[in-house]
């Protein structure tokens, strides 16, 4: 069973006398990875803040193991949690050793000097985020990807039970974007660390987190993913008349324009995956796919043939001549 980590009672965030969100009572536990999603302007990036104590709760209460980050101070703090921002890298001219060494200042002493066990912990840690052989690379010599996974190595050298993340992923391209999820989902369970993170990448979050808070106008929707794309309230929080989220895999889909043209499509010898790939090509160009249809496509696994006639080799092929139709 794990242990509760962070605890939220009655929060309300937001700037001044402007609240974004209230009453928020969430909870995570030892090696979650929790992902914070929501539209924009619902209030992802303040919630990290007050949770880090980067600035104050309006009301309620935020504890880290029991005890309200209020009344630590800010070097027991960065025992506690650790916090990794969007635009966290402005050192450009240090190596990835020197950046991530910085994740040990609250165990340092005043010269900043690493002992024998901070250099142990810095060496994991660039291990673990699979930068070993970039240890002595400038910051500024190496690919987005790469200075990402810098910066979340710096958390964990900070060794904190608890990780904050505001879009970790931003800016990075799609391999990039899955390598750095992936490193964390391993990260949560390979280190016990708790991850937080706020980020709009649903598809990503659906596969990969424990539990997401789904940050509404009308507060946080808190589940596992698929309890959360069961109930519809994935649909309700981001749908809309030009998109929906399968319930079947939780993917979005595009609810493209319908023309009158309309086909049946017969799956011959296990061409289940030619099938499918058709398919999204003639609902992408407004085909009509209906039982109804005089029109017949057989799928072979090497091609693909309109009311039994000659076999066309690729799905081009086929919207080419369907244009004569």
């Amino acid at each position: 069973m794990n242990t509760m980590l962070l605890e939220t009672k009655d929060l309300t965030i937001g700037y001044g006398n402007i609240a974004v969100q209230t009453n928020l009572c969430l909870q995570a536990q030892e090696r979650d990875l929790i992902c914070l999603t929501g539209t924009n302007g619902a209030g992802k990036s303040t919630l990290l803040r007050t949770l880090s104590g980067l600035q104050p709760a309006l009301n309620g209460s935020v504890s880290i193991d029991g005890k309200e980050i209020s009344n630590m101070s800010n070097r027991q703090r960065a025992t506690k949690l650790s916090l990794v921002l969007t635009d966290d890298i402005e050192v450009e001219n240090l190596t990835v050793k020197e950046l991530v060494s910085m994740g040990r200042f609250p165990y340092t002493n005043w010269a900043g000097l690493l002992s024998e066990k901070d250099e142990s912990i810095v060496t994991q840690a660039i291990a673990d985020v699979n930068l070993t052989h970039k240890l002595s690379s400038k910051i500024n010599e190496i690919s987005d990807g790469e200075k990402q996974r810098a910066i979340i190595a710096k958390a964990i050298a900070q060794d904190t039970p608890l990780v904050l993340l505001d879009e970790p992923t931003a800016h990075l391209d799609l391999p990039n974007r899955i390598e750095i999820m992936l490193l964390l989902r391993k990260l949560s369970i390979s280190t016990k660390k708790t991850f937080i993170l706020s980020t709009h990448e649903l598809d990503l979050a659906l596969q990969m987190s424990d539990k997401i808070w789904l940050m509404t106008e009308h507060g946080i929707e808190e589940g596992l993913p698929e309890d959360l794309m069961l109930s519809g309230k994935f649909q309700k929080a981001f749908g809309s008349d030009s998109f929906f989220f399968d319930p079947t895999d939780g993917h979005c889909r595009i609810n493209h324009l319908k023309g009158t043209l309309m086909v049946d499509i017969i799956t011959e010898n296990d061409a289940e995956l030619q099938t499918a790939w058709l398919k999204r090509a003639l609902n992408r160009v407004g085909v009509i796919i209906s039982k109804d249809a005089n029109i017949i496509i057989h799928c072979h696994p090497h091609g693909y043939s309109i009311n039994n006639g000659s076999i066309f080799p690729t799905i081009q092929s086929v919207l080419d001549e369907m244009k004569n139709i």
